[in-house]
């Protein structure tokens, strides 16, 4: 058995100083006689350096063009032309990157970091110090810093924006490359309207199967240890219909509270679904599956894998899995096929009704998520934080004919709490995400408001590569004859 169960680990540090307090499963690197670049020995990266410039690509990556496909040396090789040569051409390269990285790249005077399409390799950075990081943890082992302190109204901002629970660490946030020296982040996408609006929706949809299914021949193929949670909802089965091809190379689980209908709370009873939908499902997939009840077969969670937590994370979610997960998978390297992103593209913020692309409306999202039930004096502390994020970033320029709403989730809410959920997890599994990919989030958003309110596409290419699937209850026990039945009993 060999879980993470380490501090940080897939991390990083790197700073213009020499990293000390580094934990033992760490290896520090020199580059450029002027940079100090330390990782955990367990991660993948790629460092390339030339005299005065350099180039470390951080965690697992790979390349999915359209027309073309790079090996990892071949696209670090390029990159680290382009940065210096052609910057739009490095840029579009970053499009078609999948994976969970940060790239750190520049010369001795000037340094970027730039997060993959979702930020889903949490990077921080110190603003009294030349330093940035995967953990705010990590940092403050290096350092002193002040604890933000908020009311308890407006107590999760601190992971919210580019907060953090302290006042000189930032976060970096998908789609903004952050300045090392300038401690600023700037936006590099979007850079023009989505190209993808012009293309044909047969073409999008062999593209997304395309750049998804290349990802599970790559991972099917590295790793020997896949598992999948399968739910009773679109993502996992939008998942899963692309994952047809690949299903003897994974292990499927399934969470739920108990083994009967749990209605105490709403996710309780939505978990209570997931299991009883699954079910159904496995009436007829073929298919290595495991249910997990973590409430009726309860394993604590050890104070051990508690304190790394609390280390590793700012924000844990579901720590409840990872008991689970070591008691039921007692396997090496254990990675885990997430769909959490694939919300992104479903007007998430403006589903029930249209709201139209500009900053008062993504205020009201944020206010109504951070300081709803805040009183007079909290409301406005909420607001002049808004104001600071928006205006410091710039938030609202140059997004063209995107919608503010669609980029405020996709960068604010999954940029921030779907890394903290990996940090979370990382003790007991590396993390795959195929959706994190910016090329394919763009072309999930190309398609009109209405297609993507009803989630057209993703309900398209589940019937295109796996169709048995739509006739199984969408986060409903009915299946669809059960649906349609009521048709007949009516005409009685």
């Amino acid at each position: 058995m060999n879980y993470n169960e380490r501090l940080y680990p897939f991390g990083y540090i790197f700073s213009d100083e020499s990293n000390d307090n580094l934990p033992d499963n760490f290896i520090q690197l020199s580059l450029c006689d002027k940079f100090f670049y330390a990782f955990d020995s367990n991660s993948e990266r790629l460092v390339l350096e030339n005299e005065d410039k350099f180039l470390i690509i951080h965690g697992e990556f790979m390349h999915i063009g359209v027309d073309e496909q790079f090996t990892e040396q071949g696209l670090a090789n390029r990159l680290f032309k382009l940065y210096f040569s052609e910057h739009d051409s490095f840029l579009n390269l970053l499009d078609f990157m999948t994976g969970r990285f940060v790239i750190i790249i520049g010369d001795i005077n000037h340094v970027r970091i730039y997060p993959d399409a979702s930020n889903s390799r949490s990077n921080y950075y110190s603003t009294k110090k030349n330093s940035v990081s995967s953990h705010v943890f990590l940092l403050v082992d290096h350092d002193d810093y002040t604890r933000t302190i908020f009311s308890n109204e407006l107590s999760e901002i601190k992971n919210a924006l580019i907060e953090t629970p302290f006042n000189e660490i930032k976060s970096t946030l998908p789609n903004f490359y952050l300045d090392f020296y300038e401690k600023n982040q700037k936006r590099f996408f979007p850079r023009k309207n989505n190209a993808y609006k012009l293309m044909s929706e047969d073409k999008k949809f062999e593209l997304i199967e395309r750049f998804w299914k290349s990802q599970l021949d790559y991972y099917t193929k590295k790793y020997s240890n896949l598992i999948f949670s399968l739910t009773g909802g679109g993502d996992s089965r939008f998942s899963l219909a692309l994952t047809k091809d690949y299903l003897n190379n994974i292990k499927f689980f399934t969470y739920s509270r108990t083994s009967e209908i749990d209605s105490s709370s709403p996710s309780s009873l939505g978990l209570s679904l997931d299991h009883k939908i699954v079910l159904q499902m496995l009436d007829v997939l073929d298919i290595e599956h495991k249910f997990m009840f973590f409430v009726e077969d309860k394993i604590d969670l050890s104070n051990e894998d508690n304190q790394l937590i609390s280390k590793n994370s700012i924000a844990r979610h579901s720590s409840f899995l990872i008991p689970q997960i070591k008691e039921n998978y007692k396997l090496k390297n254990l990675m885990h096929i997430r769909g959490n992103l694939l919300e992104i593209g479903k007007t998430r913020y403006y589903r029930n009704s249209y709201r139209e692309s500009n900053l008062e409306e993504m205020r009201k999202v944020f206010l109504n998520r951070y300081a709803k039930n805040a009183n007079e004096k909290n409301l406005l502390d909420a607001n002049n934080k808004f104001d600071e994020f928006t205006v410091s970033l710039k938030y609202d320029n140059d997004i063209y004919d995107y919608h503010i709403l669609d980029l405020y989730h996709w960068e604010v809410r999954m940029g921030r709490w779907h890394s903290e959920i990996l940090n979370t997890h990382d003790i007991v599994f590396g993390t795959i995400s195929p959706f994190n990919h910016r090329a394919l989030i763009d072309i999930s958003l190309s398609f009109s408001y209405e297609k993507r309110r009803d989630e057209y596409a993703f309900k398209e290419i589940i019937n295109r590569n796996f169709p048995i699937l739509n006739f199984f209850g969408d986060n409903e026990l009915k299946n669809l004859y059960e649906k349609t039945r009521k048709n007949y009993k009516n005409k009685e």
